[in-house]
């Protein structure tokens, strides 16, 4: 009869777990959990910077490509090396071989209150912490200048080389830009440079 008893202790005993047990496996549960949470926070943290840098490169990108087209179905184009590209008069053009910080060109006539002449140029100004800070600005004669691009981007070079813009250049008007800056992304800087060739399709 003993012998029974004790079989049946021995079962009880192999059926369950002691308090120490509990207590490892629960401090071994919470520490995989935490160090789980701190990756998924970290993953959702890169996954933002990574939206709000594509939505950033994405605006600087239609900025260009925006500019771009514009620029081939204009005429007259006008580049300066320094100063205001809107000063010219309609029927002026002027080359920049070794590039220049503003262009200006008559646009495709759309209606009667088309502008007279659009230009782009970089215009210096201060960010929210009081730094030197370029943007990117489409002026015309009707409305007056607008940035084109975020205040996160910061256009640190612009340049445009056109070339064929005068009346008796034998080859065809075309432009090509250069722009690089950096885009701000959660305060740490991400450089860039893009370039294209924009040659004029009204001639």
């Amino acid at each position: 009869m003993k012998r029974i008893k004790d079989k049946k202790n021995i079962r009880n005993f192999k059926s369950g777990f002691t308090l120490i047990e509990l207590m490892v496996a629960t401090t071994i549960f919470v520490v995989v959990m935490v160090a789980s949470m701190g990756s998924l926070f970290t993953l959702l943290d890169a996954s933002k910077g990574s939206k709000a840098l594509r939505s950033a490169m994405d605006n600087v990108n239609f900025a260009m490509d925006s500019m771009t087209r514009s620029i081939r179905m204009g005429t007259n184009y006008y580049c300066v090396e320094g100063g205001d590209p809107m000063f010219p008069s309609t029927d002026q053009n002027q080359n920049c071989p070794d590039g220049g910080q503003g262009f200006s060109f008559v646009p495709q006539k759309e209606d009667g209150a088309s502008p007279s002449r659009v230009g782009y140029m970089t215009v210096l100004g201060t960010d929210a912490k009081g730094a030197p800070h370029n943007t990117l600005k489409r002026c015309d004669s009707l409305s007056g200048c607008v940035s084109i691009v975020s205040s996160d981007v910061n256009i640190e070079k612009l340049k445009f080389f056109t070339s064929g813009a005068k009346p008796d250049d034998l080859t065809q008007a075309k432009v090509y830009i250069i722009m690089k800056g950096t885009v701000m992304v959660k305060g740490v800087p991400t450089s860039f440079a893009i370039q294209t060739l924009a040659s004029q399709r009204n001639f």
